[in-house]
């Protein structure tokens, strides 16, 4: 019998050295302190999990220990923080996540995950966790009539492509409309072709409100609109008609004509004014303070000039700013806004031959370094005048 006693003592003894050394193992049920909630009106509703915290730490805080033989840095981070080791294997190897919480309807199935440090916990606590996907088949939301919102907002955009603005109204005076308000992913900066979604914003208040004082909640939150058919800026000079192009080149010769009709001592020595092409500059940041676009028109001018009476050539040129087109492709041009050569304070666009004094450009290259040299960091240029050595 003294024997029989004695062994149970031993064996009462390794046990608890068994349990305090780290060589046992726990075993942790995570599913049964964890529930889901899922609140709100049907395609509406809301879910939302908790863990039982305060019972877990109750539960385990006599049986979860700090294996400190493999985990000092833990068991210093548990005194450190004043954390007991339940609270530390929580915080430190236990996540979860729901696959879905917004927007539920009343059949939805909605599911728990687990994302454990299995290994981590079996090395610095001993502990073996116990889990498994928590389904939560939803079928308490509240049924209540829909509308959609967007029967009662105009959405509409304004501006030039690429820097539409747009902007959203909604009818107030539907009473229901005085909870909801509207934001859109992209309000500005846009252009022909992109998509902007809408997005009707309701409080939960607001939203028991609305169900309460209407019997109805919003069963549309979302629309697409796109932005379509509104004048644009023409980016390249193909996108220019021929009837427009013919226009400008005319209106350009005009515009130096009227110069030498003004300026000229002797107007009647013009022999010829010749398109040559142009440099069509494109802002590469289209978020622009300035002009977006600027045509420059070129013209080979032949004179002669009165004293020393010599033949003449030079090059001038008529800039037009941001030429826009609309949907069906009709151009519209700023004839009244053009630029031309000029001299400023800091500046020259002039030469003189003698002592005449000519608007322009001795040589092609002059023209080029001067005017469009200076904006490449700022605009991507294309030419089409032939010969040209830029």
């Amino acid at each position: 019998m003294k024997k029989i006693k004695f062994m149970f003592l031993v064996g009462t003894i390794l046990l608890a050295m068994f349990m305090f050394t780290g060589c046992g193992s726990t075993t942790v049920d995570l599913n049964k302190y964890m529930t889901i909630e899922v609140t709100g009106y049907d395609s509406r509703g809301t879910a939302k999990y908790t863990f039982d915290r305060k019972s877990f730490i109750e539960d385990y805080s006599d049986k979860i220990k700090i294996n400190s033989k493999k985990s000092s840095d833990t068991a210093s981070l548990g005194l450190m923080l004043g954390m007991s080791p339940a609270e530390l294997l929580l915080d430190s190897c236990v996540k979860y996540e729901l696959d879905k919480s917004k927007e539920l309807s009343n059949g939805d199935v909605v599911t728990l995950k687990w994302n454990c440090e299995d290994n981590l916990t079996k090395e610095n606590f001993n502990v073996k966790l116990k889990y498994s996907d928590i389904k939560h088949k939803v079928s308490e939301l509240k049924e209540v009539d829909k509308f959609n919102p967007f029967d009662y907002v105009e959405v509409s955009f304004s501006g030039i492509s690429p820097n539409v603005k747009v902007t959203i109204t909604p009818n107030y005076e539907q009473p229901e409309m005085q909870y909801i308000s509207f934001s859109a992913d992209k309000d500005s900066r846009l252009k022909n072709g992109d998509t902007i979604t809408v997005t009707a914003l309701i409080s939960k208040s607001n939203e028991e409100k609305l169900a309460e004082k209407f019997g109805k909640i919003p069963g549309v939150t979302k629309k697409e609109y796109t932005v379509e058919s509104l004048p644009y800026y023409v980016t390249k000079v193909d996108e220019i008609p021929s009837d427009t192009m013919d226009k400008i080149i005319s209106h350009g010769e005009s515009v130096f004509r009227s110069y030498v009709e003004r300026k000229w001592a002797k107007p009647e020595n013009l022999i010829d004014v010749e398109y040559i092409g142009n440099y069509f500059l494109v802002d590469k940041n289209p978020w622009w303070i300035s002009s977006y676009t600027e045509l420059y028109m070129v013209y080979k001018i032949s004179a002669v000039n009165p004293e020393p009476e010599q033949p003449i050539e030079f090059y001038y040129y008529v800039c037009y700013s941001d030429i826009t087109a609309s949907a069906d492709g009709t151009c519209t041009v700023n004839f009244d806004d053009c630029k031309v050569p000029q001299d400023g304070l800091f500046t020259s666009e002039s030469f003189k031959v003698g002592k005449y004094k000519y608007m322009g450009y001795e040589t092609l290259d002059a023209l080029f370094n001067n005017c469009i040299v200076p904006k490449i960091n700022k605009y991507e240029y294309t030419s089409t005048i032939k010969n040209a050595e830029q």
